[in-house]
């Protein structure tokens, strides 16, 4: 399941997310500046058409939460009035027990996030095995100084009876976020614009890094082929996005260079490439033509 992460300050963006091709939302209210009650219809909406995620992260582990875990505990429970699928919260926080006695059909995530670094195996295992007690889906989650960090992490997928979750957040772990999806982790968190965590992917990114991988939407019938679909267009105008940006890129170069920004043979190898696809290439190969013109 691919869950978009939303910052929730106001109530215009849940409504934004509510436009993405996802069916899944993950709500950081820990974010929320306007009075829950504004916002209060916009999420009854979310969790009335998404597979909704709430969550209130504390400060401790990456979260902008700035009250008291009394007041976090309260407003929790006011979001369990929404009758979400799941609710988020860190096994270390003493309001954890609470919730999981409260929560009624919604599923806990019991999660761990450690922004500093990743400890060894023997201390995520205990991590793990602390949220499995506490929770129905257990996270953890740590920052990635180098690869070697990301396997360890990738190795608590199925380490625990508990489905879980587990990647590497920064640019050394974002591989471990489409290792995930393959390891089986049953959320994969991305970015519908302003990402929550560091290295997190745009959706369309991800959707873009699976297929390279062969890994496509589960299910079947018409839902699943038009999420398919979805993948498959958000993959496309991210490539179409690295196409103009590496073109803007040439353009630069060439003006630098005092090089002609046409250059006829090179097109005629893209378009001949292109086989099938010439006429759609055509229309691209113009687009990068223009943006390397005012680069």
């Amino acid at each position: 399941m691919i869950c978009g992460a939303v910052p929730v300050r106001r109530p215009r963006d849940v409504e934004r997310a509510l436009e993405a091709p996802l069916t899944c939302l993950e709500l950081r209210l820990d974010y929320l500046e306007a009075p829950l009650s504004e916002a209060w219809p916009v999420l009854e909406e979310a969790a009335a058409r998404r597979t909704v995620i709430v969550t209130v992260r504390r400060r401790e582990e990456g979260g902008h939460w700035r009250g008291g875990e009394e007041e976090r505990e309260a407003l929790y429970r006011k979001l369990l009035d929404l009758n979400p699928h799941y609710v988020d919260v860190e096994a270390e926080s003493p309001i954890a027990p609470r919730i999981a006695e409260v929560k009624g059909r919604a599923k806990l995530i019991a999660s761990r996030h450690d922004f500093g670094g990743t400890p060894p195996l023997e201390v995520l295992r205990s991590w793990a095995e602390k949220a499995a007690a506490l929770g129905d889906v257990v996270k953890v989650v740590t920052y990635a100084r180098e690869p070697a960090d990301g396997l360890r992490v990738l190795s608590l997928i199925g380490a625990v009876e508990k489905p879980t979750v587990a990647f590497a957040m920064g640019p050394a772990g974002a591989y471990t976020r489409v290792a995930a999806a393959a390891l089986g982790s049953p959320i994969m968190y991305v970015s519908l614009g302003e990402a929550t965590a560091p290295g997190q992917l745009t959706a369309d990114a991800y959707y873009a890094a699976l297929l390279a991988l062969g890994i496509t939407p589960s299910g079947g019938g018409l839902p699943a082929l038009r999420e398919a679909l979805d993948w498959v267009d958000g993959g496309l105008m991210y490539l179409l996005k690295k196409r103009l940006e590496v073109c803007r890129d040439m353009g630069r170069l060439k003006k630098d260079a005092g090089l002609p920004i046409y250059d006829d043979v090179r097109e005629a190898q893209v378009l001949r490439r292109a086989g099938d696809f010439k006429q759609i290439f055509e229309l691209v190969v113009q687009m990068c033509k223009a943006v390397q013109l005012v680069a």
